[in-house]
């Protein structure tokens, strides 16, 4: 089911933008001179030509020294809006992205299960999209606003009657927005719906090749997305022919307006009465028929250009959800910095649930010394990564507390200490740990501060990665060029780097080969700081001091 959107998120995205607020003002303000300065040259021009016909007075030097002077004020505003849009804009979009992965950074992982890089990645391209309109559309709307009122302003001085006629028929055209309101907004949010799932598509096939070609699925594949592809393409065409019917009456509303604005002003000039009690010169027609008509326009451009925006009312509206996330952890900062020496940890009557679902963890109780290696076992189901998340603070028990405990026994609750301390004492390992575009290198350095190549190497050769890698190769994406044993030793290798005093294995043995095992499972036991593992492994288990046993979750 589709829920359409409010307009009203985009405008709940501008307080992200309040530092760029001068340079959207400024946008404003020069596209707004540029446009009164067209419209004047348009006005004057018509003003002479009506003078030279109708009264035979050919323009003088001044008009001339004018209108070149508005031509040349016309293009260097010009040149200068496109400047300060362009540059605004990539302000804009950064803006954007940085306050999208601060929200992740905080929000992720999220209790609902979710694929935050995949729905990360359409807020993205949704951020893309909605630049332009932040750094250049929404200046326009003002502008053509700006510029209606100050021609209607001019009309209804030199002829209230114009000014009337100008009124009504821009309340028309803005009433032509409320047509088709409702039907173009959902078929623009079903529109964009199926482009977002046409490219979700496509690049899971694409991230899935091999199990495409053994399953012989690109017949049924290739169908599937040009199905989504013709829906998408009857949905724009029916959204172009609405769009066309409201263009078509906007623009014959324009043209009553021009005929309405050509007969007030004909019999104020005397052309349907008594010629020798005008009220307008006729020599002035011209001027006041291209002044409302540049009054008339502007409004229809504005009621245009908000027409056009359904489309992207959704993408605002991800994007501020995006952006609005709740964090996954209290973000208070906390005050205490970090207890010196080894560190132990304390789970104190821990609840947690998915989601206000039926607990996971009900009460539960444990302690690890510090120094200590322990075990979490249990079926699947029982909370055993639940137990990893939460011992890194990467999501707060629903009840309980969890607390750092030094040999001095001086327990401090995670919630209080300094985030950045908190990084730098625990480390974690799992199953679905990433490694990312670039060198070997890079990655073991990924979080912790410089170290010398010496180091590097000493802590790859613990993990038995000397064989098969160097500090300079590069690994891919993800860690694509390596094996899923290669990946888990590398994840180790960057763990150990940090030399952090609780070290956090979530079930990296879960599907690696006995030899890769017995490998990761010596480092494991050779790490001197404290060590939490949750494994379903036997033979990863026996390594450790003792096991803690979870139960299965009701």
């Amino acid at each position: 089911m589709i829920h359409p959107s409010s307009p009203n998120a985009f405008f709940s995205l501008l307080p992200v933008l309040r530092a760029e607020r001068r340079g959207m003002i400024t946008s404003y303000l020069i596209g707004t001179a540029s446009a009164l300065t067209l419209t004047a040259i348009v006005v004057l021009t018509a003003w002479a030509v009506g003078h030279a016909i109708v009264e035979a007075s050919p323009p003088g030097p001044t008009m001339w020294v004018t209108l070149i002077g508005l031509v040349l004020a016309r293009t260097i505003l010009t040149w200068r809006e496109m400047d300060i849009s362009h540059a605004l804009a990539y302000r804009v979009l950064a803006r954007l992205r940085m306050a999208l992965f601060d929200s992740y950074s905080h929000s992720v992982p999220a209790r609902r299960r979710e694929h935050s890089g995949e729905t990360a990645s359409v807020v993205m391209d949704d951020i893309e999209k909605l630049e332009f309109f932040y750094a250049h559309t929404l200046a326009r709307i003002a502008t053509s606003l700006t510029v209606f009122l100050t021609t209607l302003f001019t009309a209804t001085l030199l002829l209230p009657e114009a000014g009337l006629v100008m009124t009504i028929g821009a309340i028309t055209i803005a009433a032509s927005v409320l047509l088709g309101r409702r039907s173009m907004r959902d078929l623009g949010a079903k529109e964009q719906l199926f482009r977002n799932q046409l490219s979700t598509e496509l690049v899971d096939a694409l991230g899935a090749l091999r199990e495409v070609l053994s399953f012989g699925l690109i017949r049924p594949i290739t169908a599937e997305a040009l199905a989504t592809t013709d829906r998408a393409t009857a949905i724009s065409r029916r959204r172009a022919l609405l769009a066309e019917l409201i263009t078509a009456i906007r623009d014959l509303t324009v043209t009553a307006v021009m005929m309405g604005v050509i007969a007030t002003s004909a019999s104020a000039a005397g052309l349907f009465s008594d010629p020798n009690e005008p009220r307008f010169t006729a020599a002035a027609l011209p001027a006041l028929i291209a002044l409302s008509l540049a009054g008339v326009t502007a409004v229809t451009e504005a009621t245009t250009t908000v027409t056009q925006l359904h489309p992207l009312t959704a993408s605002a509206d991800r994007v501020a959800h995006g952006i609005q996330r709740p964090p996954a952890v209290d973000r208070s900062p906390g005050s205490k910095s970090l207890p010196s020496g080894p560190l132990g940890l304390r789970f104190k009557h821990v609840s947690f649930s998915y989601d206000d679902q039926t607990d996971v963890l009900s009460s539960w109780s444990a302690e690890v010394t510090a120094g200590e290696h322990v075990g979490i076992a249990g079926p699947s189901g029982s909370g055993k990564s639940t137990v990893i998340t939460l011992a890194a603070r990467l999501w707060d028990p629903t009840h309980g507390s969890i607390e750092l405990v030094p040999r001095s026994g001086a327990e401090i609750s995670l919630r209080n200490i300094e985030d950045p301390c908190l990084r730098k004492a625990i480390a974690v390992v799992d199953q679905d740990a990433t490694l990312f575009h670039g060198t070997v290198r890079e990655n073991l350095l990924r979080g912790a501060d410089p170290i010398r190549d010496a180091e590097l190497l000493a802590v790859l050769d613990r993990v038995k990665a000397l064989e098969w890698v160097t500090l300079e190769d590069h690994i891919g994406q993800n860690g694509l060029r390596l094996s899923g044993g290669q990946q888990a030793r590398l994840c180790l290798a960057r763990a150990l780097i940090r030399r952090p005093k609780i070290l956090l294995i979530d079930e990296v043995t879960a599907s690696l080969d006995s030899e890769t095992e017995r490998i990761i499972s010596n480092v494991i036991a050779d790490y001197e700081g404290t060590v939490l593992v949750a494994s379903h492994r036997s033979e990863t288990l026996q390594r450790l001091d003792r096991v803690l046993h979870l139960p299965p979750s009701r």
